[in-house]
């Protein structure tokens, strides 16, 4: 239909054609989940495989899905992978209405990445559903985790420092101490990402690291976000 013949008096809705709602008092609580989230309403999608003991990493994008990189070889102009990044999907039984996010980068700035599946209630009657989608990005995110390369000494028959009082035993089968603690490095912390949103019954959580990928760097490629707990908050009286 051309613009010079929508009757937009007959199509759309404007401010004045909706009704006068009651505003709606929430009963919000609050459930927490820790890493490595094995909860039975907890799904990891995870691709890669490792111990962190400091939370869960996740791929950005499966690396094993992408296949080998060329670099100046014929490439075909514009092609993609077509393949989504790792997620954590968390599902409540009432209408999840905001998501804490706590952890840290791997390379930081990090960034949080929310999908939502909203409740039929929140939409209006002729809205169209793709035209808006509950998806959320919070970037910039400070801190990071010290890296394996980073935190132990990986060569030589002494380290500076002793092994940390608590860490892995697998750890120590490589390593010979401690190269590097948070007393060097002040970039050393945590982050957290909270997305206030419309009422969903199941979120999907990625994130990752935006990496420059520099050349003359021990791990290029690391740019994951390590996740060690979240909280949701859920409406018990949801909208109807």
């Amino acid at each position: 239909m051309s613009k010079q013949h929508l009757n937009y008096d007959e199509t759309f809705k404007f401010w004045e054609a909706y009704p006068v709602l009651e505003r709606r008092e929430m009963q919000l609580r609050t459930f927490e989940y820790l890493a490595p989230f094995k909860y039975h309403n907890v799904e990891v999608e995870r691709s890669i495989i490792g111990g962190e003991p400091h939370g869960i990493e996740l791929e950005t994008t499966p690396p094993w899905q992408l296949g080998e990189q060329e670099y100046a070889r014929d490439q075909e102009d514009g092609a993609r992978s077509k393949h989504y990044a790792d997620g954590i999907v968390i599902t409540e039984d009432v209408p999840i209405v905001s998501v804490a996010v706590i952890g840290s980068a791997c390379t930081p700035p990090g960034y949080i990445t929310l999908e939502g599946e909203p409740v039929e209630a929140w939409r209006n009657a002729d809205e169209i559903v793709e035209a808006m989608p509950v998806r959320m990005r919070i970037e910039n995110l400070w801190g990071q985790h010290l890296r394996v390369d980073q935190i132990l000494e990986t060569e030589g028959e002494t380290a500076g420092r002793p092994y940390p009082e608590r860490m892995p035993d697998r750890w120590q089968g490589f390593s010979s101490g401690t190269r590097v603690t948070s007393c060097e490095s002040p970039l050393t912390g945590m982050s957290c990402a909270i997305f206030e949103m419309p009422p969903c019954r199941s979120v999907r959580i990625s994130g990752g690291s935006i990496n420059v990928g520099w050349k003359r760097d021990n791990d290029p490629d690391d740019h994951h976000y390590s996740f060690r707990m979240i909280r949701t908050t859920v409406d018990s009286n949801p909208m109807e």
